[in-house]
């Protein structure tokens, strides 16, 4: 039987006279909701290691803000491939930081920016991560197997995971599923951030924006801002991941991305209010195998093809609007008609097929977030307003995460730390010990030859040892890049922050 389709009118978009409420909506808020670090004390970031301090602490609540660019700050080459070079493109090594349980990670103005630095949340609850800018753009990268981010940890180069900016799992060694089942990554709120990469022509260069594997639910992605990637969200890694996938994703801007916006199996996924935009290319979201997806008051405009499905997903299909190249031609959409898809029953008169043309049928599904949670959507004629103009960075007060208990970010792993450059060691000959004068900062010190001298990496690891006697020969054999001294003489403990580019 030929179906019959319904145009969706859009309303004109004037000027919003006051600001949109934030507040968490949707799977986040429920089973207890999701309270991050609150309660907690309160620490402010600037470098790698402090952020990797608090972020990877297991249980501690705390609410982390960062302020501005933090990344590992050990400088290196990659090649055209993204492969570790002795020349090319200027770059720093890559890191995934292992999110702990009960944190609150939240940006600092405008300029809050993880910048190579991905984030993992494996088998963890109750995270909120707010006004943050992530990108993978130039992270290092494996040069055999799939992809994989590289680190420079301990003096030599490690591969960890993905080149993803925040995954989500609940990943297990075990081979049966209600053993998988017992554990999952749940009450996540992911708000206000902004994700892009280098956009090239390796579709598989950086993986994914922002992933969720496995045993995921209870989670929210709100009033995010997506842009210049190939693939943006993977919820479910397989037609096998037949676990719970329960996300609200309302409110979040897609910009000239290729797919993934997002790519659902084995979903629950209630997703309304987003604006998804391409110039004649890309993909909106894709619902796949057991998913029962419900899509409400969204805009999708200039794509190749808006909702669509396969493998038998189902979805329920209510108030989007499609708006086809018509007006962006000048941008190359030219008169390429966008493929939509919709519910069995549903009709579309003659006049509005000028450049939205009819792709596939998606049989409804039961699923309805009415019967899960409470909210309110707001008119689809007003979504590409509200949506361009409060995602992203820099769109809401963070005071009220500032009010509680603050303290001074401290590296437990090297609590007798003084970091120094080699030009802030000078000799001094007035010792009969041929003691060393070294000035950290503000911070002046005498440090004899058998002082013990430890060498770690900003991530706190050790590297080397000895004694101050043999300081010429522990950092001779040093590749370039950051580092931080201890000396521990009696009971002398110092500490200073200052950078340096090699000891």
């Amino acid at each position: 039987m030929k179906a019959k389709y319904l145009a969706i009118l859009l309303m004109n978009v004037g000027l919003f006279a006051a600001t949109p409420n934030f507040d968490m909506v949707g799977y986040a808020t429920l089973e207890g909701g999701t309270t991050g670090g609150n309660g907690g004390k309160v620490v402010e970031v600037s470098n790698f290691a402090e952020f990797k301090q608090y972020a990877e602490d297991l249980e501690t609540p705390y609410v982390i803000i960062v302020k501005g660019e933090i990344n590992t700050g050990i400088k290196t080459f990659i090649d055209e491939n993204g492969h570790v070079a002795s020349s090319g493109t200027a770059t720093t090594y890559g890191e995934l930081v292992l999110v702990g349980n009960n944190k609150t990670i939240i940006g600092k103005g405008e300029s809050a920016f993880l910048n190579r630095v991905g984030l993992m949340i494996q088998n963890k609850h109750n995270i909120i991560i707010r006004n943050i800018k992530f990108t993978m753009s130039d992270v290092p990268i494996s040069k055999t197997d799939e992809n994989k981010v590289i680190a420079f940890r301990n003096g030599t180069e490690v591969v960890l995971n993905d080149p993803d900016c925040i995954a989500i799992s609940a990943d297990s060694a075990a081979t049966n599923w209600a053993d998988k089942n017992k554990q999952g990554s749940h009450n996540i709120w992911i708000d206000h951030c902004e994700f892009y990469n280098a956009y090239t022509s390796n579709k598989d260069r950086y993986d994914g924006l922002l992933d969720a594997k496995n045993n995921i639910y209870n989670a929210t992605f709100s009033w995010n801002y997506f842009h210049n990637h190939h693939k943006g969200s993977l919820i479910g890694n397989s037609n096998g991941d037949s676990l719970r996938h329960e996300i609200t994703i309302h409110h979040n801007f897609y910009k000239d991305l290729d797919a993934r916006t997002p790519m659902m199996r084995h979903t629950k996924i209630h997703l309304y209010n987003n604006y998804v935009l391409g110039q004649g290319t890309g993909n909106g979201p894709n619902v796949r195998y057991g998913s029962d997806d419900y899509f409400e008051n969204n805009h999708y405009a200039g794509l190749s093809k808006a909702i669509f499905a396969g493998d038998d997903g189902v979805a329920t299909i209510v108030g989007n609007y499609y708006e086809g190249c018509a007006n962006f031609q000048s941008s190359g959409c030219n008169s390429k008609k966008m493929k939509i898809s919709v519910n069995p029953g549903t009709s579309l008169t003659s006049k509005d097929t000028a450049w939205v043309t009819y792709d596939t049928e998606i049989p409804k599904g039961t699923f309805n977030p009415k019967s899960v949670y409470s909210y309110s959507a707001d008119p689809v004629g007003d979504v590409k307003g509200l949506v361009t103009n409060y995602s992203g960075i820099g769109k809401i007060d963070i005071s009220e995460y500032e009010k509680g208990t603050k303290i001074d970010p401290v590296i437990v792993s090297s609590s007798s730390v003084a970091e120094v450059s080699s030009s802030s060691v000078t000799n001094s000959s007035s010792s009969s010990e041929n003691t060393t004068r070294l000035i950290a900062t503000d911070v002046e010190f005498t440090i004899s030859p058998m002082t013990k001298v430890q060498i770690f990496s900003l991530t706190g690891k050790l590297i080397k040892q000895g004694f101050y006697s043999e300081w010429e020969q522990l950092k001779s054999s040093l590749p370039q890049g950051h580092y931080i001294v201890r000396g521990l003489h009696q009971t002398l403990i110092f500490q200073s922050r200052r950078k340096c580019s090699r000891l």
